[in-house]
């Protein structure tokens, strides 16, 4: 008769109840945390390629006729400079559409003094001397400034590290947690039940069968639970990932995941009950070898 799975715990247990809810919160987090270092790992990977294949010059001069010579000069310079794809200046509403954060919408015509702006783009794997180019385009442009992006990028790189580290260390004690909080309810469950499994050894039933209902029980509260925090946490995503397009483009927009690059999470509740299942057999059983 031991052949079938022991059904001596109670299908209703207040402790056991709550166990589900306590995993959805736990895969909620976790989930959370995951798409965020995945997702600002993708979105500065994007972000970075187009700002280290590119360089920007911007001419400073109030005289226009000055300022034009200068750019003329520049242009001459930059793009007989090795390494240098193209230079094309850009235009005043390009240059208005990118103070309007700051500015709000202006005429172009409105007699705001607006720099001149040079879009430079690298060859592909092109080593340029951004040092030396900036101090060649000063000696030819006095009010040409050369911007490689390369300072203030490093720093969210590095910022961008650390947070996703924190992410992970988030996903790592979550996990610990759920374990800690699964060993906790099979050792519960154990002194609960005593004495059913005292009757059950002596009356023959082996420590792997006692251990199977544990198993089962514990794999769907895994299971349901991370059904119900994974979901959770995909509704967020979606919402957040909304919110961002209402933003426009930018960092924000880029790093956010696409629904489509979200189909891993239905990996997740089948490694929560994957994990609950056997931390609770690896407990129930150290718990019943004890026991003899």
């Amino acid at each position: 008769m031991w052949n079938r799975t022991l059904q001596f715990l109670p299908e209703q247990n207040l402790r056991e109840g709550l166990l589900p809810w306590v995993i959805g919160v736990m895969l909620f987090l976790c989930t959370l945390s995951l798409a965020g270092a995945l997702a600002i790992g993708n979105g500065l990977e994007e972000w970075s390629k187009s700002l280290t294949s590119s360089l920007t010059v911007q001419i400073v001069v109030e005289d226009t006729k000055e300022r034009n010579a200068q750019t003329d000069s520049a242009l001459t310079l930059i793009r007989a400079t090795p390494g240098i794809e193209s230079a094309e200046v850009m235009a005043n509403a390009e240059v208005m559409a990118l103070l309007s954060p700051w500015l709000g919408d202006m005429p172009i015509d409105s007699g705001l003094p607006v720099p001149t702006l040079i879009e430079i783009r690298l060859a592909e794997n092109a080593n340029v001397n951004t040092a030396a180019l900036a101090e060649r385009l000063k000696a030819t442009a006095p009010g040409a400034q050369l911007d490689d992006h390369q300072e203030w990028m490093s720093q969210i790189l590095d910022l961008a590290s650390v947070i996703q580290l924190l992410l992970s260390g988030v996903v790592i004690m979550v996990l610990l947690s759920t374990v800690a909080i699964v060993i906790f309810g099979c050792r519960a469950g154990l002194a609960t039940h005593r004495d059913i499994i005292e009757i059950m050894h002596f009356l023959g039933a082996e420590d792997k069968m006692i251990a199977r209902a544990f198993d089962i029980r514990y794999m769907a509260h895994g299971l349901k639970g991370g059904f119900v925090g994974v979901l959770l946490a995909a509704g967020s995503l979606w919402l957040l990932s909304a919110m961002a397009e209402k933003m426009g483009q930018g960092l924000i927009t880029a790093s956010m995941p696409e629904i489509t690059s979200l189909l891993w999470l239905i990996i997740l509740p089948l490694g929560a009950s994957c994990l609950t299942m056997m931390t609770a057999r690896l407990t129930v059983r150290r718990a019943l070898l004890d026991m003899m």
